[in-house]
C-alpha cells in the first residue's frame, strides 16, 4: 500500500469518526457534554462528513467495500460513544 492510499484511508476514517461524533453530540441523550450541540448544525455537519468518508474510501477500494467499511465503523462508533459517556459519568460520580 502506498503512502497516499494510507493517507486517504486515514482521512476517510477521520471524516467518518468526526461525522458520527457530530451526530452523537447533537442528540438529546448524549453524555459527553453538559448540553447537546445544536441539533441542526451538528446533524448537517455529521451527515455531510459521512458520505465524504465513503467517497474518500472509494478512491482506494471498491465502492461496495467502502460502504461496508463505513457502516461497520459507524456501528462501532455508535456503540463506543455512549460507552465512553457512561464511563465518564461513572468516574465523575465515584466517591
Amino acid at each position: 500500500m502506498s503512502l497516499l492510499a494510507a493517507a486517504i484511508q486515514f482521512t476517510a476514517c477521520a471524516a467518518i469518526a468526526t461525522g458520527a461524533a457530530g451526530l452523537y453530540l447533537g442528540a438529546q441523550n448524549q453524555r459527553w457534554l453538559s448540553r447537546p450541540l445544536p441539533a441542526l448544525w451538528s446533524g448537517v455537519t455529521g451527515a455531510a462528513l459521512l458520505p465524504l468518508g465513503v467517497f474518500l474510501w472509494s478512491q482506494v477500494v471498491q465502492l461496495s467495500t467502502a460502504i461496508f467499511a463505513a457502516l461497520v465503523l459507524i456501528m462501532l462508533l455508535f456503540i463506543v460513544f455512549p460507552a465512553i459517556g457512561a464511563l465518564r459519568t461513572f468516574i465523575r460520580n465515584a466517591p
